[in-house]
């Protein structure tokens, strides 16, 4: 793996070396890094780029939106990686818990002094695990601290009201979205979606992809939120914004002096899109009326019930809807000298960043 020659950062370096021009370089070696699909070396430049820009211009400055933005982008998707990977790992494992106490059953079989050693062992092992689980839940963990970098990033954003600004702010939405999906937060999603769009439609034509996918981010969350007719809604409004970008897309080839090579293949990779959406639709469509069924049975069992005694002194059987309310909004994060570390994936080169 290369190793990222990390800059110090030291408040007395700081001020003597080209931040912006390291910052550049380190944010061109995260993008190329993420080309690559080398999540953590990327995660470990944009970690370098925030620390040198937020020390040097203050954490809610101008110049360390992009910079924060990509951070938290590629920590989410570290986070979506790590959390494959401990799927993947933690497959078979009662059956090695069952064989560990197989040999802890045999051990208490040999005599006194032998148990007591091992008693002893047993005894400092939980000691250090006690010891090891405060030190990760004193950790910040990749989402929350994706959240926390994609929160500053919006905030950066969205008080400049340029177009270019208010779409970075709408893309910083599109992932916090995306962070509270993976946190099954699906409210506070549906609520980043919702804002994503609303700035994407002042500035977007109405055939730009970034609607589509929006839409069927949106279509997601409403759907594993059990909104299906929300989610049937936004999937057709992103397979809409499709169609109407294929018929742009038919307009230009149909002109000569057309880039016809990038065009083609463009309106190729739409065509394999809209299958994949269309199977989203039909998913929701199948849970609504599915959730039609169950609460048909639920009345009809209500129904049912109704000689009971409850039924004869007038008292009526209610069963309430309980609704999912959005996170809280949180106060604007004004100091990311706890934010920005290092994760334990980092080369020895690196000087180590400290954690919350």
């Amino acid at each position: 793996m290369e190793d990222v020659a990390a800059p110090s950062t030291s408040s007395d370096q700081i001020s003597s070396m080209d931040v912006d021009g390291e910052a550049k370089k380190l944010l061109g070696l995260g993008n190329r890094h993420l080309v690559m699909g080398d999540i953590p070396a990327a995660v470990n430049a944009f970690q370098e780029a925030s620390s040198l820009l937020g020390k040097m211009y203050g954490e809610t400055a101008d110049e360390c939106g992009e910079a924060f933005f990509l951070y938290g982008k590629s920590l989410l998707e570290l986070a979506r990686m790590e959390n494959g990977v401990l799927g993947n790992a933690l497959e078979g494992v009662p059956e090695d818990n069952d064989e560990d106490e197989e040999r802890a059953d045999d051990s208490k079989l040999q005599n006194n002094e032998e148990m007591n050693e091992a008693e002893a062992l047993e005894e400092d092992k939980e000691n250090e695990d006690t010891g090891d689980k405060e030190n990760e839940d004193e950790e910040v963990g990749n989402l929350q601290l994706a959240w926390e970098m994609l929160e500053l990033a919006k905030v950066i954003y969205g008080r400049k009201k340029t177009e270019e600004a208010q779409l970075h702010a709408a893309q910083a939405h599109l992932k916090l979205g995306e962070v509270s999906v993976e946190s099954e937060n699906y409210s506070q999603a549906i609520e980043d979606f919702q804002a994503c769009l609303s700035l994407q439609k002042q500035h977007l034509e109405a055939h730009n992809r970034l609607l589509a996918e929006t839409h069927y981010q949106l279509g997601l969350a409403y759907h594993y939120n059990n909104q299906n007719s929300e989610a049937v809604l936004q999937f057709t409004e992103s397979v809409a914004v499709i169609e109407k970008r294929m018929a742009m897309l038919k307009e230009q080839l149909d002109k000569p002096e057309s880039d016809s090579a990038a065009q083609h293949k463009e309106m190729e990779e739409l065509k394999e899109l809209l299958p994949e959406i269309q199977e989203k639709i039909e998913d929701a469509k199948d849970a609504q009326k599915s959730g039609k069924v169950s609460e048909l049975a639920l009345k009809v069992t209500l129904i049912g019930n109704s000689t009971s005694d409850f039924a004869q002194t007038g008292v009526v059987s209610n069963v309430p809807v309980k609704s999912i309310d959005g996170a809280a909004a949180s106060n604007c994060v004004s100091d990311i000298s706890h934010l920005v570390r290092k994760k334990a994936e980092d080369r020895s080169q690196t000087e180590p960043e400290s954690t919350a």
